[in-house]
């Protein structure tokens, strides 16, 4: 996790040198987490509610049209639910850097698709009533999506966005079964975003 923060913060600079103008976003993310209680079907559903904080710089192609390059940091609870479940709770931390291209450059509405890749890390491990045991964790290189819109007014602007979470590996094992496989999750957040060097 150490090494995640320190590619953070090494990176934000890079994000905050291009365009014409930077943005902070600040997004509460909205995740589920389902109730696992099919003994048949792999474990899903386990990335839940967390944070995320996200720099970018964006300039004008057009009168309505931005590009830019962002980077983000974003936690994520990590937990399996279900009937019979015993689980620890885990964390999902990840770092998207991106591309951006999106519509709406100063007041009314904005939109924006996002893409790139993303470093992880973190894990979740369970057992449950049959004697099985399992384990999920991040892939650490991953690849990365969004898609925001919202409204802006002045230096400020608020939306919302879908983004999908790295891959994740889960890994089961009990005295009747056993699997392995790769998943991912998707995650909805609210959009909170400030400029400090916006200018009229």
């Amino acid at each position: 996790m150490k090494k995640l923060f320190l590619a953070f913060m090494l990176l934000t600079p890079v994000a905050m040198a291009y365009g014409e103008r930077d943005e902070i976003i600040i997004s509460p993310i909205y995740g589920k987490q389902k109730n696992n209680n099919d003994k048949n079907a792999p474990v899903k559903g386990v990335t839940g509610s967390g944070i995320k904080i996200s720099i970018e710089g964006k300039g004008g192609i057009d009168d309505d049209v931005v590009m830019g390059i962002g980077m983000g940091l974003t936690y994520n609870s990590l937990k399996v639910k279900g009937k019979d479940v015993n689980s620890n709770s885990g964390s999902l931390v990840s770092i998207p850097v991106y591309f951006m291209i999106g519509t709406g450059t100063d007041n009314g509405i904005y939109s924006k698709f996002s893409f790139g890749a993303s470093l992880a890390g973190g894990s979740v491990k369970w057992t449950d009533k049959n004697g099985g045991s399992g384990r999920i964790k991040a892939m650490p290189l991953n690849g990365y999506a969004a898609l925001g819109i919202g409204v802006q007014k002045n230096r400020f602007s608020f939306g919302l966005n879908v983004a999908t979470t790295p891959r994740l590996k889960r890994e089961y094992y009990s005295p009747v079964k056993k699997y392995k496989s790769k998943f991912t999750d998707g995650t909805v957040s609210l959009e909170f975003g400030y400029q400090p060097n916006y200018k009229d």
